[in-house]
């Protein structure tokens, strides 16, 4: 049985809910034999699995401390009204929580920086044991490539 994790934040922000909306669709819609858990980054088995990758659970606030860069709270307000429609970031079927791609991009510098820093950036997206992706939501091509080798 093949196991799909999603770490995020609790309650979950826009880009952790979408990413689990998405792969919670996708596995039922490609009829994967998998489980999928959705850990909050503070749980203990978030924090076992980022210590496996040398990292540790955080969001882009934890990069930004590391970093001493401030989260534009400005920028982030607006990234989340904003409608751009990317096509390979077409979510509008799964997008049921207020997900832009601009938000995705205000958070870029910090997804960039969060490995360097040790952190294992929210949301983050782990199949069988490999971290595929954290810090954004990756593509839906890229996460139709992941779970399609799982079948």
């Amino acid at each position: 049985m093949n196991q799909i994790v999603i770490v995020g934040v609790e309650p979950p922000c826009p880009r952790c809910k979408l990413l689990g909306n998405i792969i919670d669709a996708k596995v039922k819609e490609l009829n994967i034999e998998a489980e999928v858990f959705h850990w909050a980054y503070s749980t203990p088995e978030a924090r076992k699995m980022a210590n496996s990758f040398g990292l540790v659970p955080g969001t882009a606030k934890d990069v930004s401390v590391k970093i001493q860069i401030p989260i534009d709270s400005k920028k982030i307000s607006m990234a989340k009204n904003s409608r751009t429609i990317h096509p390979d970031y077409d979510f509008r079927v799964y997008n049921s929580c207020n997900w832009t791609f601009e938000l995705d991009e205000v958070l870029r510098l910090f997804e960039n920086r969060a490995k360097e820093v040790g952190i294992m950036m929210t949301p983050v997206l782990i199949i069988n044991g490999v971290l595929k992706h954290q810090g954004s939501v990756p593509s839906l091509s890229k996460i139709n490539e992941w779970l399609i080798e799982l079948k």
